[in-house]
């Protein structure tokens, strides 16, 4: 298992389908207000790129950096929904994950999105996030996986919240190559590590049979 404190220079994408929902009014008629999850915690995703899947740990978003976050369409900067600094995006850590709400704009972008969730056409959300600090256990014979794993355990930095038409994972190829690199920095670490061990058994067996050839 391997667990890394990493520096925020890289950018990830998540995506959780469902839990994204208008709420009603008192009176109950429809309102403008459009709530969800981005994240939750505990819950394993599906496979990664083919060779990985993760969850997020409980108190990874604490120490986390959500002081300028934009809620968008697309991870589109141009098309934004609200923003946490001017009080119109609400952020909040509860015990299933990092839920928000917003109140759709009177703008075109804004009427669309509500439009398109209350139809059911958009359903998905993303966030676009930095890792601090995480921990791998890498398949191998000895585990048994099929999978890599990895589990999030301190988030840097949150970017924006997305209501998007299609889920996404790693936002750049970079970020792809970056989580391949530390893994096989890890099997060149393990491989050391084994002719090592090997090199120390060697010289332990030949130990033993000196030992064994001067009692004769």
């Amino acid at each position: 298992m391997e667990k890394r404190t990493t520096p925020a220079d890289g950018l990830e994408i998540r995506s959780l389908v469902g839990d994204l929902h208008i709420e009603s009014r008192d009176t109950g008629a429809a309102g403008r207000t459009i709530v969800g999850y981005a994240a939750k915690f505990e819950c394993w995703s599906e496979p990664i790129m083919g060779w990985f899947r993760e969850r997020i740990a409980r108190g990874a978003f604490d120490g986390c950096d959500m002081q300028d976050v934009i809620m968008c369409f697309n991870h589109r900067d141009d098309a934004i929904l609200a923003r946490s600094t001017s009080g119109t995006l609400r952020l909040e850590v509860d015990d299933v994950g990092l839920r928000f709400a917003f109140e759709a704009p009177h703008t075109t972008v804004g009427n669309d999105m509500l439009e398109l969730v209350r139809r059911g056409d958009v359903s998905k959300c993303s966030f676009r996030f930095g890792v601090k600090e995480d921990v791998w256990q890498y398949a191998d014979a000895r585990n048994g996986l099929d999978l890599d794993e990895r589990t999030i355990l301190r988030f840097s930095h949150v970017v924006d919240v997305s209501l998007v038409t299609f889920p996404a994972y790693p936002a750049t190829e970079a970020s792809v190559r970056r989580l391949e690199a530390r893994k096989q920095d890890w099997l060149r670490e393990q491989a050391t590590e084994s002719v090592s061990r090997s090199k120390m058994e060697s010289r332990s067996r030949k130990r033993l049979a000196d030992l064994l050839k001067l009692k004769q």
